[in-house]
């Protein structure tokens, strides 16, 4: 093997560790974060969703079922359905889509790791095909969590107004309904996310579906806590007749002071998370610019003494 060969394989084993690295990461800090809650909401989410999407009998279902649902099970439609719901990408054939694209990702990855490595031993290819692999599911993945991330800050921003707005509408003296569909309307060039969720639940509500049910389909949806926290609220003070308003408007302020709480919470955290950039990056040149010119003088003075 060559000089060259050696880095390409040096290079693919180096990202092949970095991404296992960083996916063993996620998924512990995700294994960490409030288990109690999150397994309510998986208990929640299954007795609301029904049945499994259905997988139609084209050329695509099929090659999606022998990938992805032979590995992971029936579940996965469902699961990638949701995650896709809680990015804003909604539709009947978007499971279809996603699932097509991250296989001509992962197909387009292995070809170029053959063709880069088609002059190496088999089980260099091997390897490289398998480090292929694992980049092209762990990439779209990234990829839509990235997207679900965006999505769900977007909602969280958008919360405290939009509460505030449904809060003064209600007082005015138009119905829920009615507020619902005005606020929705008014957001629609400011925040456009909720007021696409403001939307759907309002169709649903015209269709027939009872109110409680329609607000629990859109915290579903968003898998957003505030917002299920915002549907109880909103249901438990029509059932018991209390002010609407006045509730609103004291759900606006404590989601404020809960914002504001984890912005403080960031920042403090900020400092900790500097430490290892400064002591990686910032300290070794640092070290060199100030020890290199006394190194250099000592270094030229024993080389004078010992002349």
């Amino acid at each position: 093997m060559t000089s060259a060969d050696h880095r390409i394989l040096f290079a693919i084993s180096t990202l092949a560790s970095v991404t296992f690295f960083v996916a063993g990461i996620h998924y512990y800090l995700r294994s960490r974060s409030d288990d109690l809650s999150r397994r309510l909401q998986q208990l929640q989410e299954q007795s609301m969703s029904g049945p499994l999407p259905a997988v139609g009998g084209d050329i695509w279902d099929g090659l999606l079922r022998s990938t992805y649902g032979a590995i992971f099970g029936k579940g996965w439609f469902r699961q990638k359905e949701m995650e896709l719901m809680r990015a804003g990408l909604r539709g009947p054939g978007v499971v279809k889509t996603y699932g097509v694209l991250s296989l001509g990702f992962t197909l387009v990855l292995v070809l170029v790791a053959i063709v880069t490595l088609q002059t190496q031993d088999a089980g260099t290819r091997i390897f490289g095909a398998a480090a292929a692999l694992v980049l092209g599911y762990f990439v779209p993945e990234q990829v839509l969590t990235s997207l679900r991330n965006r999505h769900r800050l977007s909602l969280m921003a958008a919360l405290p107004d939009t509460t505030d707005m449904l809060s003064i509408v209600l007082g005015a003296g138009l119905s829920l309904d009615q507020a619902i569909a005005r606020v929705g309307e008014e957001i629609r060039f400011v925040y456009p996310e909720l007021a696409d969720e403001f939307y759907w639940m309002t169709l649903e509500v015209q269709a027939g579906q009872q109110r409680a049910i329609a607000f629990q389909h859109m915290a579903q949806r968003t898998g957003l806590l505030d917002i299920r926290s915002l549907a109880s609220m909103i249901v438990q003070a029509e059932r018991f007749g209390t002010s609407l308003s006045q509730a609103l408007r004291i759900y606006a302020d404590s989601v404020r002071m809960k914002r504001r709480l984890e912005i403080e919470a960031t920042i403090n955290k900020a400092a900790v998370k500097m430490v290892f950039p400064i002591v990686l990056f910032v300290l070794p040149a640092l070290f060199v610019v100030i020890l290199a010119p006394g190194i250099i003088s000592i270094l030229r003075d024993l080389s004078l003494l010992g002349q």
